[in-house]
């Protein structure tokens, strides 16, 4: 049933249906989580830490379901006084790599880091590349630019030294002090710690590396070159764009299903920070319930689907 959308002997409505009930599915899951962790967890959101992991949930959740109304409904158009329906496969690519993204950054800062130093110096690596977005703009006569920037720098110093203070730190120092000097331009990215000839060190993982590591698909690592290019003004994906076909083929509920399978694998990370997380989904959810989401989590080849035009 979870790879239903996948099954090109399926009929094209059956695909789009079957994406929007596994969707519809994770949705319910996700939004019961983030609730029930309000509701009976909420001291654990006191932590930053869990605080910012909350809202990683919350944001792709949100974001989940824009992509589930948009595939859902359609988009429609106005010509002389007529609607009529306008036909795309890729109207939700934004949506997916926003959350694919999501759950690449998330599981880099929570659950990859194998010890308690590795997650301190990745989780500062991160958010000094998040104060440097505050640096990219001059802030010319705006006083309170001005101040927030410097806040800025302050914190970045910090969270530096802080990275520094540590052994791992300083046996990776030559990298990482120059990924994290202030003269140089923020990288959404992620970093991790690997041992080579017997010593450690670190090296950065870009978006469309991260698939090896969510799903043990090294080649899978072509999924995130597949939805840039629907999202950017890439030739390649303007030529696919025009080319088309003009009816549902079957193709227009992927990344729909892609999404949920994002989600699904972040719910599932998530629960692994609260205590007994996993248990929280027993009694409210049916056993094939909770059996799928664990199935879509494990998201395995998609490369048929995705090399469609």
């Amino acid at each position: 049933m979870v790879t239903d959308p996948l099954n090109e002997e399926l009929t094209p409505q059956t695909r789009l249906e079957s994406s929007l009930m596994l969707s519809d599915l994770v949705a319910r899951i996700a939004t019961f989580i983030i609730s029930n962790v309000i509701v009976n967890h909420g001291e654990m959101l006191n932590e930053e830490r869990m605080y910012v992991a909350n809202a990683f949930l919350q944001r792709v959740t949100s974001t989940h379901l824009c992509n589930h109304k948009l595939t859902n409904e359609g988009i429609v158009f106005k010509y002389k006084g007529q609607q009529f329906d306008l036909h795309e496969e890729f109207k939700t690519m934004t949506l997916t790599r926003s959350v694919y993204e999501h759950l690449v950054m998330f599981y880099f800062i929570y659950e990859h880091p194998k010890t308690v130093v590795e997650q301190r110096i990745v989780w500062n690596y991160w958010k000094i590349n998040s104060l440097k977005n505050l640096l990219d703009y001059a802030p010319g006569d705006n006083e309170q630019v001005r101040k927030e920037q410097e806040e800025a720098l302050k914190e970045i110093e910090v969270l530096r030294n802080n990275i520094f203070d540590t052994h791992l730190g300083n046996l990776c120092r030559k990298k990482l002090e120059e990924w994290t000097a202030v003269e140089k331009a923020a990288q959404n990215i992620c970093i991790e710690f690997y041992r080579a000839r017997g010593r450690a060190d670190v090296r950065r993982v870009s978006y469309s590396m991260a698939w090896k590591y969510l799903f043990q698909e090294e080649e899978m690592s072509l999924l995130y070159r597949h939805l840039s290019m629907h999202c950017h003004p890439v030739y390649n994906g303007l030529l696919q764009y025009q080319s088309q076909a003009l009816t549902d083929e079957g193709y227009d509920g992927i990344p729909l299903y892609l999404s949920t399978c994002f989600l699904a694998r972040l719910c599932k990370m998530f629960l692994k920070l609260i205590p007994h997380g996993h248990q929280m989904l027993t009694g409210e959810f049916s056993e094939q319930d909770i059996s799928m989401l664990t199935q879509l989590s494990q998201i395995k080849d998609m490369q048929s689907s995705t090399s469609q035009p």
